[in-house]
């Protein structure tokens, strides 16, 4: 072999060499910064602690039981009784809980998953598949404004009822647009109304749309925001495309495609729900009948002998559960959505305003205003149940408890929820740095 000869193998075994060794360094790198993403948070969990059991030994809520779950596993975890009023009741992450309109998401997620197939429109008229609500009243104020647009109680009986004069859309139940409403609308009349239906003791879909079809809506379809019973009516039209009830759809396009544990419509055999709470009168008391009113006297009973499900506030879940389900319906490697509809419902829409409601329009709510909130999106339920995706930070958790009207402030208003929020997420900044 020549000198030249020689240099130039010399050369490319060189060039071979440092090739070698520059793959193994970048997989190093790799390596490294794949595992320092992984790393898992490590929160001072007694402060944690303390804000939740402050507010339970001051006779705030019957329980609190908090579960935050990364990448890697539970990042925390706590539950704390008031033992004078619940024993030695132990609440963990497989505890059966009334999660109310958490369930709305569910729900939506069931008729995305129609709409991927072509099976519903946000376009099409709720009259394809409801026809009793073709001859809906809209009940308006002397003027001839819509109840909607109250600014005050109003003792208005007898209404004044008038034609609609838009088309009900299945885009308006989506957005709660559509006129349906829960009772704590500004008119006594149509509370009392609504609240006459007795909606939890009803045998069935049909009888609840038989119902619905005898009151009038709060306002003209597509008019404004008004929360209410809109998602239970989409409920109903899931149950009319599928010719099965709520559960059987559930079941079949949810729980066997995800594999989920720890979310349905009726209680297991042997579990005793938690008793209701609430704060209405200035301190925590059990609930009596009526002191849950959102649907009138009575509320959903869970009982496996019922043939009614109610889209937007009937299920129960565990902690598990509804992580899990989170967890695997944003995944567009798990979910049985496509990446489109998981997009729309973790989005803000445009045209959606942004002070009012379910924020993305799809049964969630985006949050992020504050240094601590870090693009949140959260769902919550009536009797102060939290569950919330950490998209940024890759965490998912739920904060639980069963009492409404609570002397510390109902939703995303109360003081607990703040200080734990700030709490939390001063820590979780400081662990980046």
């Amino acid at each position: 072999m020549s000198f030249e000869e020689n240099y130039i193998v010399k050369f490319l075994s060189m060039k071979t060499s440092i090739k070698f060794y520059a793959l193994i360094l970048i997989s190093l790198i790799l390596f490294n910064c794949e595992q320092s993403e992984k790393k898992q948070i490590e929160l001072q969990k007694d402060k944690l602690n303390h804000i939740l059991d402050s507010y339970v030994e001051s006779g705030v809520y019957p329980f609190l039981y908090a579960r935050i779950e990364g990448e890697s596993g539970i990042v925390y975890e706590h539950s704390v009784t008031n033992r004078s009023i619940l024993g030695n009741l132990k609440v963990d992450g497989d505890t059966w809980i009334r999660i109310w309109s958490m369930s709305k998401l569910v729900t939506i997620s069931v008729a995305m998953d129609l709409i991927e197939e072509d099976k519903l429109s946000f376009s099409d008229p709720v009259t394809k598949y409801i026809p009793e609500f073709k001859d809906l009243k809209v009940a308006v104020d002397k003027s001839g404004k819509s109840i909607s647009q109250l600014t005050q109680v109003d003792n208005d009986c007898p209404l004044t009822l008038v034609d609609m004069d838009s088309t009900m859309l299945v885009k308006h139940l989506f957005n709660h647009t559509a006129g349906f409403y829960y009772t704590y609308t500004l008119s006594n009349c149509l509370n009392n109304l609504i609240s006459s239906l007795n909606i939890p003791t009803l045998y069935d879909g049909d009888e609840l749309i038989e119902k619905l079809a005898t009151i009038p809506l709060v306002q003209q379809p597509g008019e404004s925001y008004h929360y209410g019973l809109n998602i239970a009516v989409l409920g109903l039209v899931i149950e009319r495309i599928m010719d099965k009830n709520l559960d059987e759809v559930f079941e079949e396009r949810v729980i066997k495609k995800l594999g989920l544990t720890g979310l349905q419509y009726t209680a297991p055999k042997g579990v005793e729900l938690i008793p209701a709470f609430t704060g209405r009168n200035g301190y925590l008391e059990t609930a009596k009948k009526g002191d849950l009113p959102i649907l009138g006297q009575h509320v959903p009973n869970y009982d496996s002998n019922q043939e009614l499900f109610l889209g937007g506030v009937g299920m129960l879940g565990t902690a598990k559960g509804y992580i899990d389900y989170w967890r695997k319906l944003l995944d567009p490697d798990k979910s049985f959505l496509n990446k489109e509809s998981i997009s729309k419902i973790t989005s803000k829409p445009l045209d959606f305003p942004k002070d009012q409601g379910y924020q993305t329009g799809f049964g969630a709510y985006i949050t992020g205003e504050s240094d601590h909130q870090n693009n949140l999106l959260t769902v919550g339920g009536y009797e102060f149940t939290k569950a919330w995706v950490d998209r940024d930070n890759k965490l998912f958790g739920v904060l639980f408890s069963q009492v409404h009207s609570t002397t510390d402030g109902d939703g995303l208003g109360s003081k607990m929820e703040k200080e734990f929020y700030k709490e939390l997420y001063r820590q979780i900044n400081d662990s980046k740095y």
